[in-house]
């Protein structure tokens, strides 16, 4: 009896001591192992988004930021209080929803504190906190562009779903610098999922400011120069018996020559970038994407057939090429025999003998023929290289995507078409006709080129970003004739075409118009130029600025470019219109 109380004893303490052996296992040995098991069951870890870098003009004021919003979230069920909730949302009924739904997003701020009361202790409907991006000054929106959120596809690179990312002009070529760094929290849950606490475990980083070049009031003005355009566009087609113009499809590019600094960048038609912060995105964004205006197209760096602006390139190279001397002269007469045919000058009367300065102020188109008629089948090449010397048929340096357009020669005639380069080919080339192409921007730093007499600026719309001062560096242009080239462009002013609107303005110019031929050739649907600088009197006392406008299926350059021109020249250097 004793000896199996004993055996009884021994197994109890055996038993006792293995419990508290494996006790002191989990406890101690593996007490981290299996507490984090245990955290893991009510701990999550959720981003915290990263507000993106602001944009701002030249002087500092904002142009782009982000801003907090809220959102009322529905998630399905019966809620207290909806008669007095929805007259104040604009609705009749709840939705039906299977998940959370957005009842009224960006709550205006006044409906806020009555929102917070009738939700308070509803679980069913939630004031939800987000960042917006907002545009308190927005400029012209195909130049600014626009955010969406992340896409598939860049949900793969690693953004956030919730994410708003750049996807057009300079939110998205700034997104490397704009998009900041997501943090990271932890939320404690209970069994039903009720958040508990928050803890922050990384703060957020916010992306760079990025200062810009432009200047916001210039900026106004040349996009009011733009829309104000459409009168003289359509004074035009009333006297060719077209049809009236709905909108204006244009682009102005002002910029200091010096450095290169574009100050305002307008494109034409334009659009509201706060429209694809909204959540949910508006029906007007559809519309958008449908307007065959083509709205979201940034027309300053658009190819375009540049017209009699591309007469400085033919200019510079009939020059440096020795082709002609600044005193060469050649008969401006209605019209010249080449090839069998005749190429006409735009005026129909003799306008007697010219130098190239006068060939430019008048722009003369027979005297062009006459100067590359010389050599027409190896004058295009040569032209080709002059002309992208002034910074033609290349990138002009922009942080905005960009087409370099088409300077042809003979090489590209033959792989392009597989025929060769016929000499009628040149003339229309010298003139800025036929397929030679050009963007508003190239043509800007082509003039810019030309008024630093023979220095060559990149084109930048980047002032700082971060605290990194941007001052890209451009080249100096090999050449002999620049100040025949101005004169030629002053010429323009004082007695040529745009005499009649830029003669008497208080500030010294030159410039060159241009209305180049459409595929239609319809006589009233060219394009519209205008290329102008100033001033071009060294002891002026205004600040030095490129400006050049530039109006699709316009008409007549000095009747509708040129004068944008002006209001333009005029915003800048303060003189009353």
């Amino acid at each position: 009896m004793i000896g199996r109380l004993y055996a009884l004893m021994v197994f109890f303490l055996v038993a006792f001591g293995l419990l508290g052996l494996r006790a002191w296992q989990l406890q101690v040995l593996e007490h981290e192992r299996y507490a984090l098991r245990s955290q893991g069951n009510y701990l999550k870890t959720e981003g915290l988004p990263a507000p993106r870098g602001r944009i701002l003009d030249r002087k500092g004021r904002v142009i782009a930021q982000d801003r907090l919003v809220v959102d009322l979230v529905y998630e399905g069920g019966e809620v207290l209080f909806k008669e007095r909730l929805l007259p104040l949302l604009g609705l009749k009924d709840l939705p039906r929803a299977q998940g959370p739904v957005v009842l009224k997003a960006g709550v205006p701020e006044h409906l806020l504190p009555t929102l917070a009361e009738l939700t308070a202790g509803q679980k069913n409907l939630k004031l939800v906190e987000r960042v917006e991006r907002y545009y308190p000054n927005p400029i012209s929106g195909p130049v600014l562009g626009y955010v969406l959120l992340a896409n598939a596809e860049q949900v793969k690179r690693g953004y956030s779903p919730e994410e708003e990312v750049g996807q057009a002009g300079l939110e998205a070529a700034l997104e490397p610098y704009l998009r900041g760094r997501r943090g990271v929290k932890a939320v404690e849950v209970n069994v039903k999922g009720e958040r508990l606490r928050e803890t922050v475990l990384e703060e957020p980083v916010p992306g760079q400011d990025v200062v810009l070049t432009l200047d916001l009031d210039l900026q106004k003005a040349a996009e009011r120069a733009l829309e104000e355009a459409l009168d003289d566009i359509n004074a035009g087609r009333r006297l060719q018996g077209l049809p009236l113009a709905r909108r204006v499809k244009g682009a102005i590019v002002a910029l200091d020559p010096r450095s290169g600094e574009v100050l305002a960048m307008a494109s034409s038609p334009s659009f509201d970038p706060n429209l694809f912060a909204m959540r949910p995105v508006p029906k007007e964004v559809g519309a958008l994407l449908q307007d065959p205006d083509l709205p979201l197209l940034n027309r300053a760096v658009q190819p375009y057939t540049p017209g009699s602006t591309f007469k400085l390139a033919t200019s510079y190279a009939l020059l440096e090429e020795g082709y002609v001397t600044p005193t060469t002269t050649f008969r401006c007469s209605p019209y010249i025999v080449f090839g069998g045919q005749i190429r006409r000058n735009w005026a129909g009367r003799d306008m007697g003998p010219m130098t190239v300065r006068e060939a430019i102020a008048w722009s003369c188109n027979t005297w062009y023929y006459q100067a590359v008629a010389q050599d027409p089948l190896g004058f295009v090449d040569r032209l080709a290289e002059r002309a992208r010397l002034l910074g033609l048929g290349e990138g002009t340096g922009l942080e905005v995507a960009e087409k370099v357009g088409l300077l042809p020669t003979r090489a590209w005639k033959r792989e392009a078409y597989g025929e060769p380069w016929y000499p009628g080919e040149t003339l229309s080339v010298a003139i800025g006709q036929g397929p030679v192409l050009a963007s508003p921007a190239q043509i800007a730093r082509m003039l810019a080129t030309l008024a630093n007499g023979g220095f060559r600026p990149q084109l930048h719309l980047v002032k700082r970003l971060g605290k990194a001062e941007m001052r890209p560096e451009g080249q100096r242009v090999p050449g002999r004739y620049w100040q025949v080239l101005q004169e030629g462009l002053r010429k323009t002013v004082t007695e040529g075409t745009a005499r009649h609107v830029l003669g008497d303005f208080p500030v010294p110019t030159g410039g060159k118009t241009g209305t180049a031929e459409t595929p239609s050739k319809r006589v009233g649907l060219e394009h519209a130029w205008y290329m102008g600088y100033g001033p071009t009197d060294p002891g002026a006392p205004y600040p030095p600025l490129v400006v050049v406008a530039f109006f699709e299926n316009g008409g007549e350059g000095s009747r509708v470019a040129l004068p944008a021109v002006k209001k333009v020249m005029a915003a800048y250097w303060g003189i009353a219109r």
